[in-house]
């Protein structure tokens, strides 16, 4: 569309439709090979259809692209008969004549064959009955104004072909040259737009709105459908005024036009509205009216989705909104039955998955949870709902992580990246992307999970609320590694902004807490790490939150009653990192109280499950306590501090097999760059090697330089800990 152009605006008949009479034409004319005539009359359809393309946008590029590769029957290809066709029209009237003779050109019995060209109940046949309906009912200067567009439509080929200089008319020069559009068609490419910015979470480019700007100028009516563009656009620009002021000049024209049954619909979308711009209390209210103005109307549809979006809206902020009437359970089995009846096969996807999460979330029994996996899964498949793919993800390899499989739940959110990350929605792939970069972390490669947010900036980016997420992990990772390098300075200015970060989700906000008990048990301040552990504990018990969440925050009070009733209530529900994470604790108590045999034996049959969790701080701690347990049951230490006589060879290969497993511990801890735990293992190594003799020199002066490094790294990065990382 030419920028110096004045724009033309029509109900339907644009240029591009004319050269599709054309084209037509050719067809019924038996010009074309007859192996290719399925080929065009395939395009034909695509394009009187209408459904995928703006038709009245095309221009002779468009055809020639498609057309240049049909052969004719006497040679050239069907887009030189096309341009033959249209430089056959040398005149406005030869343009009336045009689509003033559809009905005995096409439609009427050929004296020749007793057949017709069309039927008029094809596809075909409705585009020609309805283009000579729409020229009928334009005015005389409306007709004129199309010819202009044609004229300019047509000049595409000046350059192209000498056919076009051979039959180019003289009135084509009388008219200055026009762009043109139908309204129709204009209105398509909005709903395409709207979709487009639901699906991908984005705001419009400023071509794109100076574009819509350009066309809106020259239409005779303003079409519903761009408020809601603009709607979406300020929503994804974290625009609230603009957003709220367009919803409601929507919604204000569609009710005027449709007798207000979209009110309820309204409703709906400010319910969504407020609660992305944290508006949490009006969004509460706004869901509750939509849900009422839904059941009045007898709007299943609508009534079902909005039940669904307050099941979960209640399960994300349980705090601001009012308790339940029923059950959870009783929520999901009603909204089960209502979407079965009224056949909303996405409805009954999301259900069984919101079944899953709950019973996730709530430790329930992992056959059933599978079983609603997969029968979501079945839902998504039997329609190609592949935007789900996404939550389906997520919960499959959360399952699997809290299984203790964490490689089958890596499996998932990368093959989500890898294959469904362009057909789902941008928050599906910035939530995955966040998870895999966090479960990088525990594994200690703390570069590759900032390089995993890095590849989805730009995607994060489209919306402020989906951005805020983006921003709250890649903090919240840059917080993890300062917490373990023991840059204090950095630590705490990332911890105040964490705790200023808006719109946090629930899953984030408890990371975030693990986080900052672990920073206050580092820094020694025990009685407050324990009063936060306790406080956070109260709010999930009270919020009725994630069972799993609840069994770490019990981890500061180091009481062996509790970790056995953690890993009886872990047990029952499949919980196997929670099991994991108290036996490690066990062990360190009974280490503490000698009882270094029981560890030993509990650590060979447990060490196994904490590899496949691929926890690096799990494993580490694993390790070192194994480490000290040979010591202590072996009581090396104490026999060479005694000078107690003992077998040379047998102490040096239980001391070899202690710093065996003490160099997998440091190995673990150096992954995480912990220099806390580092050192606390270098120590161990030293004191190790120096009991061995004379044989380890080098290994022991190694050591001993090593734990001189680590300390000085702390020592600077205590010191100077700024804040690296923006």
């Amino acid at each position: 569309m030419s920028h110096n152009s004045e724009l033309l605006c029509t109900k339907f008949l644009a240029p591009a439709k004319v050269a599709l009479i054309a084209l037509i034409h050719v067809y019924c004319s038996h010009e074309i090979q007859t192996s290719s005539r399925v080929a065009l009359l395939m395009l034909l359809l695509k394009w009187t259809d209408g459904k995928d393309t703006c038709l009245s946008l095309f221009g002779l590029s468009d055809f020639k692209a498609h057309l240049s590769d049909i052969p004719c029957v006497d040679g050239g290809s069907a887009y030189d008969r096309l341009l033959l066709k249209l430089y056959d029209i040398g005149s406005m009237d030869d343009l009336c004549s045009l689509i003033n003779d559809i009905d005995s050109d096409f439609f009427k019995v050929s004296n020749d064959s007793g057949n017709i060209a069309v039927s008029s109940t094809s596809l075909v046949g409705h585009f020609l009955r309805r283009s000579y309906v729409e020229f009928k009912a334009m005015e005389f200067d409306e007709r004129v104004d199309l010819w202009k567009a044609f004229a300019t439509f047509r000049s595409y080929a000046d350059n192209d072909m000498t056919i076009a200089s051979l039959h180019k008319p003289e009135s084509q020069r009388m008219f200055s040259p026009k762009d043109s559009f139908a309204m129709e068609d204009v209105t398509k490419m909005f709903e395409f737009q709207i979709e487009y910015m639901q699906k991908q979470g984005c705001s419009l480019p400023v071509s794109m709105v100076e574009t819509l700007d350009k066309i809106l100028a020259h239409s005779f009516r303003t079409p519903s459908s761009i408020y809601y563009i603009r709607f979406l656009h300020g929503w994804r620009c974290g625009d609230y005024q603009e957003a709220f002021e367009n919803l409601h000049r929507y919604f204000d024209y569609t009710m005027h036009h449709n007798d207000k049954i979209f009110y309820q619909y309204a409703l709906l979308n400010l319910a969504i509205l407020q609660a992305d711009f944290n508006c949490l209390e009006e969004a509460v209210w706004a869901i509750q009216e939509t849900i009422k103005t839904a059941r009045e109307n007898k709007d299943n549809i609508c009534l079902n989705f909005s039940l669904s979006w307050l099941y979960h809206f209640q399960k994300s902020h349980p705090r601001e909104c009012p308790p339940p009437a029923s059950s959870d359970n009783a929520t999901v089995q009603f909204l089960k039955v209502k979407a079965k009846e009224t056949g909303m096969v996405n409805l009954q996807s999301v259900v069984y998955l919101s079944e899953a999460k709950s019973m996730i979330m709530s430790g329930g029994n992992a056959t059933l949870i599978f079983e609603s996996i997969m029968k979501s899964a079945y839902m998504n498949a039997s329609i190609n709902l592949l935007e789900s793919v996404g939550a389906q993800f997520l919960v499959q390899a959360t399952f699997w992580s809290r299984l203790g499989i964490s490689n089958l739940g890596k499996f998932y959110t990368d093959g989500f990246l890898d294959l469904f990350q362009d057909s789902s929605f941008v928050e599906d792939v910035v939530k995955i992307a966040c998870r895999s970069a966090y479960t990088l972390v525990n594994c200690g490669r703390y570069d590759d999970a900032l390089m995993v947010l890095a590849d989805i900036e730009s995607t994060a980016s489209r919306s402020l609320r989906i951005h805020q997420i983006w921003v709250t992990y890649k903090t919240l990772i840059m917080f993890k590694r300062a917490i373990r390098n023991e840059r204090m300075n950095e630590v705490e200015a990332l911890s105040k902004r964490l705790n200023s970060m808006p719109g946090v989700t629930e899953d984030c906000r408890l990371d975030i807490n693990f986080a900052q008990i672990e920073y206050h048990t580092r820094c020694g301040n025990r009685e407050l790490a324990l009063t936060l552990s306790s406080q956070y504990l109260d709010s999930s018990v009270a919020d009725d939150l994630d069972l799993y969440n609840q069994l770490l925050l019990g981890r500061p009070l180091r009481s062996y009653t509790l970790l056995m009733r953690c890993i009886s209530i872990a047990e029952k529900s499949s919980l196997v990192p929670a099991i994991m994470e108290a036996v490690c604790m066990i062990c360190e108590i009974f280490n503490s109280i000698k009882s270094h045999q029981q560890v030993l034996a509990i650590l060979d049959a447990t060490i196994p499950y904490i590899v496949e969790c691929e926890n690096a701080e799990l494993l580490g701690k694993a390790y070192y306590e194994t480490a000290k347990a040979i010591i202590g049951a072996s009581d090396l230490l104490e026999a060479v501090v005694g000078g107690q006589e003992r077998d040379a060879a047998e102490v040096r290969g239980k001391i070899m097999h202690a710093i065996r497993y003490a160099k997998l511990a440091y190995a673990e801890h150096e992954k995480l760059e912990d220099i806390s735990r580092m050192l606390d293992i270098s120590s161990l190594l030293a004191r190790l090697y120096h009991i061995v003799g004379p044989d380890y020199t080098d290994d022991r002066d190694r050591t001993a330089m090593q734990n001189m490094s680590l300390r000085q790294m702390r020592s600077d990065a205590r010191r100077s800990g700024m804040l690296t990382v923006t």
